[in-house]
């Protein structure tokens, strides 16, 4: 298995092994929790990665299944110490619980492709476009300094982009994300020659849907996603709406759907002959 110290991939590994182990052995999550004098709400937020398991509590456990093997009781009790990190709780003031399980599975995806019907991804934005962002959809509860620690962990979120063996990113996005002028003075040009600038890397492929492209499935919303560099962890699905975030294990009609937009949209190649056209635009309405 991989080795990762990332709190959310670690309890997701967990859980999960939890839950063979306890199939394997044809028990039901009743007599489990019944013979371990737990409640059976207990088990299952366990089980579903609602809460921690402390490593007393997975000792106890691992006894009752008779999981004798040290090297995998020992692999188990450094996933859940390593489970109850918290390494954005930080930002649990700005973010919503939610968006901070997917920073952490983010930081630890091999693969990321992204679409965006909106807005630039929060990975390839500039400083002061984020901020214009920030503060025209910031709550009127919010203050000034919610918005410089929001700032703050978009640029620590965009370390990903310059460590050793960085993932590889697919970001698809409508034509509208890339004309509407976003900022004051020269931002939407700094911001659309940044995206230039990511595009020369060799792990980064960014694509545009014209207009011209007409109606296509993407119109429903943003979605993001995640391959991760271990087998054993399946793909990974990140929605952003209004109504509320989400991280699911539906990937297939999603990635599907992303692989349709690519055929769409245009290709890594164009994607400065389409940054030129449209900065050649907005030097125009200067």
């Amino acid at each position: 298995m991989t080795i990762t110290y990332d709190p959310e991939v670690q309890r997701r590994r967990l859980r999960i092994a939890l839950r063979d182990i306890r199939q394997t052995l044809q028990k039901t999550q009743k007599q489990v929790a019944q013979a371990m004098d737990w409640s059976p709400s207990k088990l299952l937020r366990i089980e579903t990665g609602e809460t921690s398991i402390s490593v007393s509590d997975l000792t106890a456990l691992l006894g009752h299944y008779e999981v004798t093997d040290q090297r995998r009781t020992s692999e188990l009790v450094e996933m859940a110490k390593v489970a109850k990190r918290q390494t954005w709780a930080s930002y649990r003031d700005v973010f919503t619980p939610e968006f901070m399980v997917y920073l952490g599975y983010e930081s630890s995806a091999s693969r990321i492709r992204q679409f965006h019907p909106m807005l630039i991804p929060g990975l390839l934005q500039t400083e002061e476009y984020a901020r214009a962002i920030a503060e025209s959809l910031r709550p009127k509860k919010r203050s000034d300094p919610d918005v410089d620690r929001q700032i703050q962990a978009r640029m620590e979120r965009q370390e990903l982009l310059s460590r050793d063996g960085p993932p590889e990113m697919f970001f698809i996005l409508d034509e509208a994300v890339v004309r509407r002028a976003v900022g004051r003075g020269n931002t939407m040009v700094r911001q659309l020659n940044h995206l230039k600038e990511l595009n020369r890397r060799s792990n980064v492929n960014i694509q545009i849907i014209r207009f011209s492209a007409g109606a296509h499935g993407g119109m429903r919303g943003p979605f993001v996603v995640l391959d991760f560099p271990d087998p054993a962890d399946d793909d990974l699905l990140f929605l952003e709406s209004a109504r509320g975030d989400a991280v699911s294990e539906d990937v297939a009609p999603y990635l599907e759907l992303f692989f349709e937009l690519e055929d769409l949209a245009t290709p890594k190649a164009r994607l400065d002959e389409v940054m030129d056209e449209l900065i050649a635009e907005l030097d125009g309405k200067g």
